[in-house]
């Protein structure tokens, strides 16, 4: 039986093969992090094996009005219901300029929804796809060496409390950073009504909502404290040395959390989908009514989970120098795995129950 890292990643990007968001993944420095880690716990990874999911770019949108027979119900400015220029029929087009307003209602999550998982229905390969990611001996070395040089700047920020500001991260994939208000003198800091302290640096880290000796601990090392401060030092400031976070978290990172909280409950349950649709964790109704699309069609599409020895195992593993095998006094890496999975041929997990087509 052969041994993978299972790791599920939410997106908004196209998901062919030898497209942007797999070539990236063979730089994805967790990887490089997650794979030493689990030979730590007494795995022999073969590599591992990514499980994408692509959210829906369908939103919230309008459902026309109909009468007793179906008829879609148009209205003139003085708010008369129009017909035909014949006469004989209803209109059921609007027409601006004339004034002519086809009458509609919002949509509810719940019909919402069900458009998210009829446009999934329609094209699944479009919104799931699994794929093996493999690292050589010298992917691992060159990440590794990557890892101690960003913990030497790192050390270097805390000591002489340097953090400057990268401008050219205030947007990212078309979105305001976090704390760019703060940034900018908008918004201050202590704001309760925008920002938390955080006691624990690591919240992500707390297993089964219980706070560990992961979660508190300055020394460690994650890949999204890291990748914070490769983004912006100032940034990884705000967040992993002043510990204040944002009350409201960006749909991007909510949607994500939420799905990987639901597919950890499917996993553990073996394809309990009630069960996983009630651990979503987002708020807004239509969210989470796409949320609950992408649940569905992702059971549907890939069958009862299997093969799964471990979920979200956290772990700690030293910082490494790559050229002396010295272990760093100052800092030690750590995160959490989403699961490890063994299979006879990793083809058995790859291909889908429901071919589209």
């Amino acid at each position: 039986m052969k041994v993978y890292l299972w790791e599920t990643k939410t997106t908004s990007e196209a998901l062919e093969f030898g497209g942007t968001f797999w070539k990236r993944t063979t730089l994805d420095p967790q990887l490089s992090l997650y794979l030493p880690a689990i030979r730590k716990l007494g795995h022999d990874p073969h590599g591992a094996i990514y499980d994408v999911i692509r959210k829906p770019s369908q939103i919230p949108s309008t459902v026309p009005l109909v009468d007793e027979d179906g008829i879609k119900i148009v209205h003139d400015a003085t708010g008369q219901r129009v017909r035909t220029k014949d006469g004989k029929k209803w209109r059921q087009t609007g027409d601006a300029d004339a004034g002519y307003v086809l009458q509609s209602r919002p949509e509810t999550p719940e019909e919402y929804g069900a458009r998210c998982l009829e446009a999934i229905a329609e094209n699944p390969s479009k919104y799931y796809a699994r794929g093996v990611v493999v690292r050589l001996e010298s992917d691992e070395r060159e990440a590794a060496q990557d890892m101690w040089n960003t913990a030497g700047l790192m050390r270097d920020a805390r000591r002489l409390n340097m953090y400057p500001r990268n401008a050219d991260a205030c947007i990212s994939w078309g979105k305001e950073c976090e704390y760019l208000n703060v940034c900018s003198g908008i918004t201050a800091l202590d704001d309760p009504l925008f920002y938390r302290f955080e006691e624990d640096i690591h919240e992500e880290l707390a297993e089964d909502g219980v706070l560990t000796s992961l979660t508190d601990d300055a020394s460690l090392l994650t890949q999204s404290a890291m990748r914070a401060y490769r983004s912006c030092p100032r940034k990884f400031q705000l967040r992993y040395v002043l510990r204040m976070r944002p009350i409201k978290k960006a749909e991007t990172q909510s949607t994500g959390h939420s799905v990987h909280a639901a597919l950890d409950v499917l996993r553990r349950t073996e394809g309990d989908l009630q069960a996983a649709l009630a651990a979503l964790e987002t708020e807004d109704p239509y969210t989470r009514a796409k949320e609950a699309a992408m649940i569905t069609g992702y059971l549907v599409r890939w069958g009862t989970p299997k093969g799964i020895i471990a979920i979200e195992q956290t772990f700690r593993i030293n910082l490494v120098n790559p050229e002396t095998g010295a272990a760093s006094r100052t800092f030690s890496l750590g995160g959490r795995v989403d699961a490890i999975v063994q299979t006879d041929s990793a083809s058995d997990l790859l291909n889908p129950v429901m071919i589209n087509g």
